[in-house]
């Protein structure tokens, strides 16, 4: 196991936590917030995210798509948030984030910022 995919496990274990410890790099903290949220709706789909995610939980994972570079899907759940907090259902946009994301993806794109940005890793 390489550096990456400890930060990896470590970032997915404090999302599911919940918690970050004080003084995590801010690249983790950001990806434990987007794995919070992407796995809760890969195992449940966007309505169970929602309903075990508080709002400002979601809104920290669509910040945390962004800083990867994932607009798209944070647009969509931006707007999936946004729609449930005045009463519409979540669950009929899952298929459009699966869509748009997925394992690989995020992978990816934390790979990608680990290298652009080591030092947001904790890295070099």
């Amino acid at each position: 196991m390489d550096d990456l995919d400890s930060l990896w496990n470590d970032a997915a274990d404090y999302g599911a936590d919940g918690e970050v410890p004080e003084g995590t790099p801010s690249g983790v903290e950001q990806l434990a917030s987007l794995l919070r949220v992407h796995n809760s709706a890969m195992g449940g789909g966007l309505g169970f995210a929602l309903e075990v995610n508080e709002p400002f939980r979601v809104r920290r994972a669509i910040d945390a798509m962004r800083y990867f570079g994932l607009p798209a899907p944070a647009d969509l759940l931006e707007d999936v948030l946004r729609r449930s907090l005045i009463g519409e259902s979540a669950d009929s946009w899952t298929d459009d984030f699966y869509d748009l994301v997925d394992d690989e993806l995020v992978r990816g794109a934390f790979k990608a910022k680990a290298a652009e940005v080591p030092a947001d890793f904790g890295r070099g």
